[in-house]
């Protein structure tokens, strides 16, 4: 079931979209404000986000900003702002529609159903090295064929490295893709303290991992080739 985040705080027009989505068997969490937002997209991973503009402590504008800096995750706008400087600045901050109110739900739906069909297309939905199989759009990981339990945190750690495995990423790089930088959510030992406990999940040899590598003064590598599928 795909997770949809919902930023608007007409409540009203939220409740219709979550009963409209819901019935088309998604999985829909509401935001009224920008903080809001924030804190959730940080705890779940989501895959698609629904923006307003003008949100109570901001914008949609920085909402996407924030997002985009994180995650490629499909962003629609959804607002009463139709001039055509509100189109292109949003299309041009990395949404991937614009829909203007009053709309149809209907219309909505396509529109989300549309993106994801080029999405699935486009994306790899498993990840595997070595023994190990990472599901993306599953939140499930895999070693000879068991499950291992992982956090969100974890996944995003994870996600980061393989998709980019053989490469240094730095902790400055993690901090940026898992948590809020600005808003100081945690120091470079939480990296360590999450490494360490996603090392105890996949390797034979703990002090010795075949894995995730530490470059030291750098950041992590993951040290072997990851073919996607």
């Amino acid at each position: 079931m795909k997770k949809i985040m919902l930023v608007e705080d007409d409540k009203s027009l939220a409740y219709g979209i979550h009963i409209a989505l819901k019935t088309s068997n998604y999985d829909v969490t509401i935001c009224k404000t920008l903080a809001e937002g924030k804190e959730k997209f940080i705890n779940k991973v989501y895959d698609l986000v629904i923006l307003d503009i003008d949100l109570p402590d901001g914008t949609g504008y920085e909402f996407c900003k924030y997002i985009r800096n994180r995650s490629n995750i499909p962003i629609i706008f959804l607002t009463g702002l139709s001039e055509e400087l509100n189109v292109v600045t949003g299309l041009d901050m990395g949404a991937d529609d614009y829909i203007t109110k009053p709309f149809q739900l209907s219309i909505l739906i396509s529109r989300m159903n549309a993106i994801f069909r080029r999405v699935d297309k486009e994306s790899h939905s498993m990840l595997k090295s070595g023994d190990l199989s990472f599901y993306l759009n599953e939140v499930r990981l895999t070693k000879n064929n068991e499950n291992i339990p992982i956090s969100i945190t974890e996944y995003k750690i994870l996600k980061l490295l393989m998709e980019n495995a053989l490469t240094i990423v730095t902790k400055e790089q993690i901090l940026s893709c898992v948590w809020d930088i600005e808003e100081n959510y945690v120091d470079e030992n939480a990296i360590a303290v999450n490494i360490k406990r996603i090392r105890r999940k996949i390797e034979e040899d703990t002090n010795n991992p075949k894995y995730i590598k530490t470059i030291r003064g750098l950041g992590y590598a993951w040290n072997l080739r990851c073919d996607k599928r």
